[in-house]
C-alpha cells in the first residue's frame, strides 16, 4: 500500500502520493479560502505537515479522513480569526432536502457563491458535495454532530439561494 510505504520512506512513493492527492488537497483549500495566493501558501504548509506526521498514521484505511483533517486544521489556522464568530443563527437538526434536482442546481451556483458563505458553512459544503464525503464522516472531520452539518449544509444552500434571488432581482 502506498501509504506504508511513504511510512517507510520510499522517495518514489512520495512522488506518486503527492501526485494523487495534490488535486484533491489543492480543490478543498481553493475553495474554502477562494484565494489563489493564500491557497498555494496553505497548500504547501498542508504537505509540509503531512510529511512530518505521516509515520504516525496507524491505520491507513482512515487515509482520507487523516489528509482532511491536517487539511482542515491547517486551513482553520489560516481563518482562526473568522472561526472565532459563530455562523449567523446556528441551527439545529434541519433535514436536507430530497429533491436531487434542487441539489444539483444547488452545486452549479456553488462555485460563484461560495467565498460569500461562512467559513463553517464553507467548509461543510466543501466537504460534502464537492469532496462527496458523506454526512457522517463531515461531522467527524469537523468534530460536531451530524445535525450541526445538516444546518450548515441547510444554511448555505439558503444563503446561495437568498444571494441569486438577489442578483436575479439587481
Amino acid at each position: 500500500m502506498l501509504t506504508i510505504r511513504c511510512q517507510l520512506g520510499e522517495l518514489d512513493a512520495w512522488e506518486e502520493f503527492v501526485q494523487a492527492w495534490q488535486p484533491r488537497l489543492w480543490g478543498f483549500v481553493l475553495n474554502m479560502l477562494c484565494d489563489q495566493q493564500r491557497s498555494e501558501d496553505v497548500l504547501q504548509e498542508i504537505w509540509a505537515r503531512v510529511v512530518l506526521s505521516l509515520v504516525r498514521l496507524q491505520d491507513p484505511a482512515r487515509l482520507d479522513a487523516w489528509m482532511f483533517a491536517v487539511a482542515r486544521r491547517t486551513i482553520a489556522d489560516e481563518l482562526r480569526a473568522e472561526y472565532r464568530r459563530p455562523p449567523p443563527g446556528e441551527l439545529e437538526d434541519i433535514p436536507t432536502p430530497d429533491d436531487s434536482l434542487e441539489l444539483v442546481a444547488i452545486i452549479d451556483l456553488l462555485e460563484a457563491k461560495l467565498s460569500e458563505l461562512h467559513p463553517l458553512d464553507r467548509e461543510a459544503v466543501v466537504l460534502h458535495y464537492l469532496n462527496e464525503r458523506p454526512l457522517r464522516e463531515v461531522a467527524e472531520m469537523c468534530g460536531v454532530p451530524i445535525g450541526t452539518v445538516k444546518s450548515r449544509l441547510f444554511r448555505a444552500r439558503k444563503a446561495i439561494q437568498t444571494s441569486v434571488r438577489e442578483t436575479e432581482d439587481s
